[in-house]
């Protein structure tokens, strides 16, 4: 199971360079959600580089037998905060942010046994996931918002 997890996490990963590489400022500040508050590329990658480090620790918190996350965690406010300070980085300094948090992740994966994959705690977004769900979640993720930051792309190169 380790090195499908695996896999996964390499794939999303190689998707995501993929689309960043070569980006130039216009790239990096184009904008991939309008609604709300809105979020450039930068932002979502800065997301991204957070939801990793936090899953991460969730899943490191219910591998020693914790709960997870509290029942009144707030998930917006948490990606909110976690935009700004990505704000404060540059794309470089995210995506070296980003390679070390995959490396604690693949390093936390070789620690699991397989009596920790099923273990339960609750994730950010209020529901009772495995360790299991967590770790594919990371890659998923991952994944969706490598289409939305594409998307976004497409959309301004589209001629007018």
């Amino acid at each position: 199971m380790k090195e499908k997890i695996k896999q996964k996490l390499d794939a999303a990963r190689a998707g995501l360079l993929a689309t960043l590489e070569g980006l130039d400022d216009a790239g990096w500040s184009a904008t991939v959600y309008a609604e709300g508050d809105s979020w450039s590329v930068a932002d979502l990658v800065g997301h991204l580089a957070d939801a990793e480090w936090g899953m991460t620790r969730l899943v490191q918190q219910i591998q020693q037998g914790g709960q997870g996350a509290p029942p009144d965690f707030d998930l917006e406010r948490w990606n909110a905060r976690a935009v700004a300070r990505a704000r404060e980085k540059t794309p470089a300094g995210v995506l070296a942010q980003m390679a070390e948090n995959r490396a604690n992740l693949l390093a936390l994966i070789d620690t699991l046994q397989e009596e920790d994959w099923p273990k339960q705690g609750r994730h950010g977004g209020g529901h009772i996931l495995s360790i299991e769900q967590i770790v594919r979640m990371v890659a998923v993720h991952e994944k969706g918002h490598t289409a939305d930051i594409r998307r976004a792309l497409d959309a301004n190169q589209a001629p007018s």
